[in-house]
């Protein structure tokens, strides 16, 4: 049987279902959400059941009457559900499936490869609207064959243009399904994607489980933040995709966030010019700007917030680059995909989520549309963790934040004010979602501190105080104060030089990478452990993969060093960078 979506309840049912994972009593449910989608905390399925019964007399949307809940996008709530289904009985699923099904619509369209199941008259009827957005009665052939036209062009693109797998039908269908429904009882959601929880996956492979899929999509779009045909086409581009991620490459489990991630940044490539994906942003600027991990998960930041990181990769590198990560994700986590995916490419995720960190200093007044986010003018601030005033001699700002983080540290001076953009890159504990927190300190200093550390125009040094240096990295910007005085941003980071430790007789050079994209040549100093200067030469930058290397050739270096620890510094015209590194001869 197909489990099929009710006109107007099936979606909060999803809701609920996982809501109550979280809960203790159906009565503290009804005053709090869920605030974690990865918690084992759950009631049992008889419970769970007990909750989709009391729907009819109860609720009719989550959280709080000052702070309900809103979602974008259904999918997320559809995953929990099918993470559970097996935990139901089979009389539990039973009358389940007798809860959710829905009486057939009263018509259906084919139109290209879609198949649209609609209403004529009703609460489900869909309609074009008005130049106020209001629904004009009598269009809703009008509007299926706007869907109809919309969502053809959505495959086109991202199926025939990108070069996305295109996604199976569902069984005995020649057409991907298409609800057109009611959906305005639930606040922000535009749509949803799901699949048949009764049939196992299509592979038996040890990968990634993959489901055909059907959409639901609301039938006018008129109480939106994104009205009218916009609203349908970044839907459209938006749930399409995530029947191409289940369908073609798996759904995966516990992985909400780059499911939508991508969904969300799919959007403004099929449709640059709706920017539904600006409406989330905030929550991303201001929620993990405490130090959150990029891969946690909540009701409330499910991803779409994160769409920007897609932003900086398609910049950075190109669009193929989420299309193969998709292709990594059939068999590793997020995480480990993104890592495989930017090695390929000569990078790393510690180095780019380090990048990514320092691109979303440059937003909002700050930003550069040509060197990072062509629309970053539009995005917020990222919000700093701590503010120091700094009044004497030395002043400290430090967080306690999670595995694979970014976190600012301002300090303020009477017109100046330096930034530390910190980032901790244990990919590690943020796969294995490790809730620890872990200590960063950064002290601003007229004094100068032990190597390494940042050194200003005015005078002043900068150093971050960290139980594992190899865990993290840091990059200062300096700047006057815009309120007062427009001026110029300057910036240095240090990324991981590689080979570390450096083997002379196994290695053919050092590789030093660098964040100067005007550099064409670097002066490269080794001092040893007491500062003593054993090596210094002019080398030229080349370019490899997404970053700016300086490579020490070990023939240069043979006749001066011995085994130990030495201080690298690379000076370029605008900016000094430096490394420990550990060589052996």
């Amino acid at each position: 049987m197909k489990i099929l979506f009710p006109r107007c309840s099936r979606l909060f049912y999803c809701f609920l279902i996982i809501g109550a994972f979280l809960l203790q009593s159906f009565t503290s449910f009804l005053l709090a959400y869920a605030q974690d989608v990865s918690s084992n905390r759950q009631l049992t399925a008889e419970q769970l059941l007990q909750n989709r019964r009391s729907i009819k007399n109860h609720l009719h949307n989550l959280g709080t009457p000052d702070k309900p809940v809103s979602y974008k996008c259904g999918f997320a709530i559809s995953a929990a559900l099918h993470n559970q289904w097996n935990n139901f009985s089979s009389l539990q699923k039973k009358e389940i499936n007798a809860l959710i099904a829905v009486p057939e619509f009263q018509k259906s369209r084919a139109i290209g490869k879609f198949r649209f199941l609609y209403d004529t008259t009703g609460l489900n009827e869909p309609a074009l609207l008005d130049g106020n957005y209001n629904r004009i009665p009598g269009t809703y052939e009008e509007y299926i064959d706007s869907l109809g036209r919309i969502f053809n062009e959505v495959y086109h693109v991202e199926v025939e243009l990108l070069n996305y797998e295109a996604p199976p039908f569902e069984q005995g269908e020649s057409h991907y399904r298409v609800f057109v429904t009611d959906m305005s009882s639930y606040p922000g959601a535009y749509g949803c994607t799901d699949w048949d929880y009764n049939l196992p996956p299509l592979n038996s492979d040890g990968a990634a489980p993959r489901y055909p899929c059907f959409i639901e999509l609301h039938k006018d779009f008129s109480e939106y933040q994104t009205k009218g045909m916009d609203a349908v086409r970044v839907t459209a581009a938006h749930e399409f995709h995530h029947v191409v991620q289940i369908g073609s490459y798996g759904f995966r489990d516990g992985e909400i966030p780059i499911h939508e991630i991508t969904s969300t940044w799919m959007e403004d490539v099929v449709y640059p010019e709706v920017n539904d994906y600006l409406n989330y942003l905030k929550d991303y600027f201001e929620y993990f700007s405490n130090g959150l991990s990029f891969n946690y998960c909540d009701f409330s930041h499910l991803g779409y917030e994160r769409c920007i990181w897609a932003h900086f990769l398609e910049k950075r590198f190109d669009r193929d680059i989420i299309r193969e990560m998709w292709n990594e994700m059939r068999t590793l986590t997020f995480l480990s995909s993104a890592d495989a995916v930017l090695s390929n490419r000569g990078s790393d995720l510690r180095t780019e989520f380090s990048e990514f960190t320092r691109w979303n200093y440059y937003t909002a007044d700050r930003a550069d549309l040509i060197n990072y986010y062509p629309e970053g003018d539009r995005y917020p601030r990222f919000q700093p963790l701590k503010q120091c005033k700094f009044i004497s001699i030395s002043g400290t700002a430090g967080g306690d934040v999670f595995a694979l983080s970014s976190s600012y540290y301002e300090f303020i001076f009477a017109a100046d004010t330096v930034t530390a953009m910190v980032s901790n890159v244990d990919v590690n504990a943020a796969i294995q979602k490790n809730g620890m927190t872990r200590r960063v300190d950064v002290v601003c200093s007229s004094n100068i501190p032990s190597l390494p550390y940042q050194e200003f125009d005015n005078g002043l040094t900068a150093k971050i105080f960290v139980e594992d240096t190899s865990l993290w990295r840091s990059v200062y910007s300096e700047g006057i104060l815009r309120d007062s005085i427009p001026g110029p941003v300057r910036f240095a980071v240090s990324l991981n030089a590689a080979p570390n430790p450096f083997r002379l007789a196994d290695s053919k050079q050092l590789r030093l990478p660098i964040q100067d994209n005007t550099a064409s040549t670097a002066t490269v100093y080794f001092y040893s452990s007491s500062l003593s200067l054993v090596f210094s030469k002019s080398l030229p930058v080349s370019i490899a993969g997404a970053n700016r290397i300086i490579e020490v050739q070990s023939s240069d270096l043979v006749s001066y060093l011995s085994s130990g620890i030495y201080f690298v510094v690379a000076k370029t015209k605008k900016n000094e960078f430096r490394w420990k590194v550990a060589v052996i001869r």
